[in-house]
């Protein structure tokens, strides 16, 4: 979550919805902003991802952020459940076990993601810090049954957002920029290589230096299909399955935000957004 003070807006960023794109490049725009991000050790929480954090538990324990988030306009990027829960499979086996996901031959992949299947039917509603990807988008848009953010964006016009947030801070922003990609290598090899280098040069570089490697590196490197769409782990009907009975709620998110999509990037260009969500009730 990225709070701006200064320019009175809230940026939600739910798990694996392009939010990483997003949150670098707004967090330049006011140097006083306000910012969740990284795992860490919450006194009551334990272990959590602050960057990610479901809004009844931010009601109940960060009342500070929650009073901006009912105070400011607030955007957040929503997904397709398919898409997102691919990626979000990727970003698990690659944090927290550092194993590519086009690496693992296709019987252990499908054997492993049946075992994530099993682990996040466990702990959707609550889910701990690892698993924190496959919470339910809805969570980090509504507290209960009050819809907090105002402006769902469809990831496919991250673009919009990203331009519009340019022009009304003021700030330089490339709306083309992708941070954190579901990609999937040309030659597997390169791998562990890939991956290896670009840590060292995302510690080690500025940010936008570290992107114009990143994203030059990925149009030579990578295919135009998503990790997960090569690996054929999104076409397994147990995964389609699962998606569509514990995503029920974020698929019709998704297409609420796709319907809301031409009266929002209307607002975006003439500066004139709908009307916000918690002001109408």
């Amino acid at each position: 979550m990225i709070i701006s003070p200064r320019h009175g807006f809230v940026f939600v960023h739910v798990p694996k919805c392009a939010g990483t794109s997003v949150r670098t490049q707004i967090a330049t725009c006011d140097p006083d902003h306000i910012a969740l991000a990284n795992p860490g050790t919450h006194p009551v929480l334990g272990r959590i991802d602050y960057g990610h954090i479901p809004l009844t538990q931010l009601r109940e324990h960060f009342p500070t952020h929650y009073d901006y988030l009912e105070r400011f306009p607030a955007f957040a990027v929503i997904r397709d459940p398919l898409s997102r829960f691919g990626s979000s499979v990727r970003q698990l086996l690659w944090q927290y076990e550092r194993t590519p996901m086009t690496m693992i031959p296709p019987e252990v992949l499908r054997t492993r993601v049946l075992e994530v299947i099993d682990q996040v039917a466990d702990e959707v509603d609550a889910p701990s810090a690892p698993m924190i990807f496959f919470a339910r988008q809805r969570d980090f848009v509504f507290d209960g049954a009050r819809r907090m953010v105002d402006h769902l964006v469809p990831i496919e016009h991250v673009a919009d957002l990203v331009g519009y947030l340019s022009r009304k801070t003021g700030t330089p922003m490339d709306p083309d920029r992708r941070s954190n990609q579901n990609v999937d290598l040309r030659a597997k090899w390169l791998g562990p290589l890939a991956y290896d280098v670009n840590d060292a040069l995302r510690r080690r570089l500025p940010p936008q230096w570290h992107d114009r490697i990143k994203s030059t590196a990925v149009r030579l490197l990578a295919s135009r299909k998503s990790a997960a769409e090569t690996s054929g782990i999104l076409d397994l009907p147990e995964v389609r399955s699962f998606v569509s009975r514990t995503y029920a709620d974020d698929l019709a998110l998704y297409r609420q935000a796709r319907t809301e999509a031409p009266a929002l990037i209307a607002g975006f260009k003439s500066g004139d957004l709908p009307s916000e969500a918690k002001a109408a009730g």
